[in-house]
C-alpha cells in the first residue's frame, strides 16, 4: 500500500519518526536516569504509531500488540512524563531509585490493564499525568524558566489531541491527532534544549 494514498499510514509514519528523533537530537546530554524516562515517554508513542501503522496496513496479526502498545503509553510512558518533566523543571537529578520506582509504578499500572482488562485506567491516569505536569509546569514558570513554558506548551497540545473530533478541520481525526502530538513531542524537546534559560 502506497503510504502517500493512506492519510492514517503518513500520520503514524511522521509520529513514529518524530519521536525517535526528538529523542536523538535534544536528549543526550541528560543524565542517565533522565534520558530513559524520557525514552520510555517518547519512544512508546514511537512505537505505538508503528504498530498502528502496521494494522491500518493490513497486518491484523498485529491488533492486540496495537493494544499492549496503547496501553503501555497511556499508563507506563504517562507516569514516566510527570517523574522526567519534574526532574527538568525543578532540575532535579533523579535517583536510581525514584527511576525504579516510576517504573515500578508503571508496569503495575500497565499490567493491570492487560492482567485485570480495565482499559479504562489508562483513560483516568493519562488526563491526570497531563494534569500533574501542567501543575509542575506552573510552579517553573513562577521561577522565570523557558523550559516550563515548552511543557506547559506541549501538555497543552496532548490536551488538544485527545479532543481532535470535535476541531473542525478539514482532516480526519486520526490524523489531526498524530500531528498534534508531533508538535507536542517537539515541543518537550525544545524545553530540553532550553532547561537552563530564562524566559524574561
Amino acid at each position: 500500500m502506497n503510504i502517500l494514498t493512506n492519510s492514517h499510514i503518513f500520520s503514524n509514519l511522521v509520529l513514529s519518526i518524530a519521536g525517535v528523533l526528538v529523542f536523538l537530537k535534544y536528549f543526550k546530554a541528560q543524565t542517565l536516569q533522565s534520558r530513559l524516562l524520557w525514552g520510555i515517554f517518547l519512544l512508546s508513542i514511537s512505537i505505538n504509531a508503528v504498530v498502528e501503522l502496521f494494522v491500518i496496513a493490513g497486518v491484523r496479526q498485529l491488533q492486540t500488540v496495537n493494544i499492549i502498545t496503547q496501553a503501555a503509553g497511556t499508563t507506563l510512558g504517562a507516569i514516566c512524563l510527570v517523574v522526567a518533566s519534574f526532574s527538568l523543571i525543578l532540575k532535579y537529578r533523579p535517583s536510581v531509585m525514584v527511576m525504579i520506582s516510576t517504573l515500578a509504578l508503571g508496569v503495575t499500572l500497565f499490567l493491570s490493564i492487560l492482567i485485570y482488562k480495565v482499559p479504562y485506567v489508562g483513560l483516568i491516569i493519562q488526563p491526570f499525568c497531563i494534569i500533574v505536569t501542567l501543575c509542575i509546569s506552573c510552579l517553573g514558570l513562577a521561577y522565570r524558566q523557558k523550559s516550563a513554558l515548552w511543557v506547559v506548551l506541549a501538555m497543552t497540545l496532548l490536551a488538544v489531541s485527545a479532543k481532535s473530533q470535535s476541531i473542525p478541520l478539514p482532516m480526519h481525526p486520526l490524523d489531526l491527532n498524530h500531528y498534534i502530538v508531533v508538535l507536542a513531542i517537539i515541543c518537550v524537546g525544545r524545553a530540553v534544549q532550553d532547561q537552563y534559560k530564562i524566559l524574561f
